[in-house]
């Protein structure tokens, strides 16, 4: 008979990790899935930023395309009801530069909340929804960029 008391543990024990109790795996799963969601919010949330941000860069080109082609077709600027030249362009740049700020904004704070979350234990991912929603500022840069160049 071995009397080794180390020697009675490791052949008692199968693995060198102490077994957890089911409530104790619960909870661990339960916290995994949580910060799953947490994650899975935060992605949505930007989503939502990025269709909202992109709606108004859009739109902003396409108003002061829209009046430019009106005011060369009629050889002057687009003259409102009450005597008042239409600011579209003002508009459009206004829109784009919105939309272009408020998905800037969205994208550190949504990278500020992946960041935090990973230190809770979420695993490094790719991460799709900001790497689009970088491109699409970076468009509206772009898209800003062109038509301040043009008037």
């Amino acid at each position: 008979m071995n009397t080794d008391p180390t020697q009675a543990v490791t052949n008692d024990a199968p693995s060198a990790r102490p077994a957890l109790d089911r409530g104790t795996e619960l909870a661990e799963q339960r916290t995994i899935l949580a910060v799953e969601r947490s994650f899975l919010a935060a992605e949505r949330t930007l989503m939502a930023w990025l269709r909202t941000s992109f709606s108004m860069i859009g739109f902003g080109f396409t108003l002061v395309k829209f009046f430019e082609y009106m005011s060369q077709q009629r050889g002057g600027p687009v003259i409102g009801r009450f005597g008042r030249t239409w600011a579209s362009d003002t508009l459009g740049l206004a829109l784009i530069t919105i939309g272009t700020l408020s998905l800037a904004v969205a994208v550190i704070q949504h990278k500020r909340r992946v960041d935090a979350l990973r230190e809770a234990g979420l695993p490094t991912q790719w991460n799709l929804a900001l790497i689009v929603a970088t491109l699409v500022a970076v468009l509206g840069v772009f898209a800003f960029a062109t038509l301040v160049s043009g008037l």
